[in-house]
């Protein structure tokens, strides 16, 4: 029977597939293995596509075309075969995730929220993120200063004084803390932001300590407040701030089909790109055909 255009392309299109879902199984007992193989399964991805791709349009070229092709009919039956291997993709892929890898849902869900807390943690902090943080922290230490206020365990007469203190510091904080992007653009990143705010706030209150409160009577009762406040602004986690008002934009799977359409769909766009280039190696065209081109340009040439 004389091969067509779709006999080709279902031959080659169901190979790619079957060999793209072998991929997929070696990459799914690869994860064990403590190496990061992204980089390879994506070079090994690109082969595969380009071998199929070569080995269908020039078995089309060579057999149904006489050896000559332009480009595009070429392209065409590139995508012929990355369509067919696409519907192979996206079928396997659902039978993947509901029968061999059931769990790959919550990891993939999993492997998001990482990725999103790797790429969080070098984002860069906003003054409005440093605001919110400072108002928590602004919060927790006033919060201290009225509990131990109400539980009488300032010294006395020294209410007034530690009031006075603390709201010096925290104006100083504050200010130290929001003047650190207009004159540092890159400001810190999420994973630095806490221990920079923590190193600032104590500096701050060493410089208080040197002035002439240092040796005050009520020091006592400053330095329970600021001790009693440090524990509580600790726990003030300003990535997980970001996190909680960003979260929503994290892809989250509940469903097998987008997960395979997705996959699918990457292999159909990056397939078609690959087409493209191979159709274009493998164009060739008769030589009558080449030769009234060539003879063509010389004319125009001259």
């Amino acid at each position: 029977m004389k091969k067509n255009l779709w006999l080709v392309a279902l031959k080659w299109g169901a190979f790619l597939g079957a060999a793209l879902a072998v991929c997929e199984l070696v990459k799914m007992a690869a994860r064990d293995i403590n190496y990061d193989a992204g980089a390879v399964f994506s070079i090994l991805l690109l082969i595969v596509i380009i071998v199929f791709l070569y080995a269908g349009i020039k078995e089309y070229r060579d057999e149904v075309l006489d050896g000559y092709i332009r480009f595009p009919k070429a392209f065409g039956v590139g995508a012929a075969i990355i369509a067919v291997s696409f519907v192979v993709v996206f079928a396997y892929m659902m039978v993947h995730y509901q029968y061999i890898d059931k769990n790959g849902l919550e990891r993939l869900n999993t492997q998001n929220v990482e990725t999103f807390y790797a790429r969080l943690e070098k984002d860069t902090v906003s003054q409005e993120d440093a605001r919110k943080y400072l108002d928590k922290t602004d919060s927790v230490m006033r919060s201290t200063y009225t509990d131990m206020l109400q539980n009488d365990m300032l010294e006395e007469g020294c209410a007034d004084f530690t009031r006075e203190q603390m709201e010096s510091m925290l104006t100083a904080y504050n200010d130290r803390v929001m003047l650190r992007p207009k004159i540092d653009t890159s400001f810190n990143t999420y994973a630095q932001f806490s221990a920079y705010a923590q190193r600032v706030f104590l500096d701050v209150y060493q410089n208080l300590l040197s002035g002439v409160h240092a040796g005050d009577s009520c020091y006592q009762s400053l330095s329970m407040l600021v001790n009693n406040s440090r524990n509580g602004m600790d726990q003030v986690n300003i990535m997980e701030e970001a996190y909680q008002q960003r979260k929503d934009s994290i892809p989250h799977y509940t469903s097998i089909f987008p997960v395979a359409m997705s996959y699918a769909v990457s292999v159909l766009l990056y397939g078609l790109f690959l087409a493209i280039f191979v159709a274009l190696y493998l164009t060739k065209k008769k030589e009558s055909e080449q030769a009234a081109e060539d003879s063509g340009q010389e004319t125009v040439d001259n």
